[in-house]
């Protein structure tokens, strides 16, 4: 991607581990002080920087075990051709993209915004389809999905609820446990409501930059069917399923996503 944009990643990254253990104190004592006032806004913005700070070791352990695409590879520069200058930045919020040379239509996003694209996303669909999909991870962001389901896999589903211990566990992962924990978070599905708001978010966000939505209705549409030739192969129990299979578990009811979006 861009020079200035991987350098903000690296540093951000870099500062957090070289600080870590001084934030980390200080996050645990910060839970102590808030343990019984779930829900306060000072203990929704501590349980946000503990969760910044896992998505920063997870975003290191991911790039360390996925073949990132170099910043001079086709995947890579197309990918930055289609955020462009509008979508690095958006409502405040620090976006950071990379490639993974992988043939998964797939994409990854963490509640800091950290989004991984996969090679066989980028194969399959149209740049308007791809910024589509990712317009969509963005609304995910936005609206905290992401943040809840990093919550959720270390079970606590109540996200203002920033006590000691919750704290505690949030700092805990590194090594084989993060690994564990990484395994598990990408496996975690949206509900249909979520993918609403995020399709609605996504809607907005391209009009807003003077795209249309058709790419959006296609996306889904293309994915329905997708999920549609899974449920087949799920079912036949020999067949294989399609290269979409990882990212529609995720986010699923596509075809009925794609109609709605007409209306968006």
């Amino acid at each position: 991607m861009k020079k200035n944009l991987f350098f903000v990643v690296v540093i951000s990254v870099f500062t957090v581990f070289n600080v870590n253990a001084q934030f980390g104190k200080a996050l645990k004592n910060v839970g102590k002080a808030v343990s019984n006032a779930a829900g306060t806004v000072a203990g929704d913005i501590a349980l946000d920087m503990a969760v910044n700070t896992l998505s920063a070791n997870i975003v290191v352990y991911l790039d360390k075990n996925n073949p990132v695409a170099a910043e001079d590879s086709p995947y890579t520069i197309r990918l930055d051709s289609i955020v462009g200058e509008n979508f690095v930045n958006v409502d405040g919020l620090g976006l950071y993209y990379k490639v993974y040379e992988n043939p998964e239509i797939n994409i990854l996003t963490l509640p800091d915004g950290y989004i991984r694209v996969y090679s066989g996303l980028l194969d399959a669909f149209t740049n308007d389809e791809v910024l589509a999909v990712i317009a969509t991870q963005i609304g995910h962001v936005a609206s905290k999905d992401a943040r809840g389901n990093l919550l959720k896999v270390t079970g606590k589903d109540q996200a203002g609820n920033a006590a000691a211990a919750q704290l505690e566990k949030l700092l805990s992962f590194s090594g084989e446990k993060l690994g564990t924990f990484v395994n598990e978070l990408v496996q975690v599905p949206y509900t249909d409501e979520q993918n609403k708001v995020a399709d609605k978010y996504a809607a907005a966000l391209l009009k807003k930059n003077g795209k249309s939505t058709d790419a959006l209705v296609s996306v889904l549409t293309k994915l329905g069917k997708m999920e549609a030739t899974d449920a087949e192969a799920l079912q036949a129990e020999t067949a294989e399923t399609s290269s979409a299979y990882k990212l529609n578990r995720v986010s699923s009811n596509n075809s009925l996503r794609a109609s709605l979006a007409k209306s968006y």
